[in-house]
């Protein structure tokens, strides 16, 4: 298999809070952190939240989220 094939994982932690995720396909980033976020209702969280899906907007959404990606191997 092409490692192009394989998908991306990717390690998650809140630099305020201290959670983390591991081994989390990047796919579902915005699946693994929307309960970090449940007591936060602005919109431009639930959308920054949102771009966690999006390879191109996912390192700025995870920055306003106050997040450190880190590449899984």
């Amino acid at each position: 298999m092409n490692t192009m094939d394989m998908p991306q994982t990717v390690s998650v932690h809140d630099r305020h809070s201290g959670r983390q995720a591991n081994n989390v396909l990047a796919d579902h980033l915005a699946d693994a952190v929307r309960p970090w976020f449940e007591d936060w209702s602005d919109a431009d969280i639930r959308n920054a939240i949102e771009a966690l899906r999006e390879p191109g907007r996912r390192e700025a959404a995870a920055d306003y989220l106050g997040l450190e990606l880190i590449p899984a191997a």
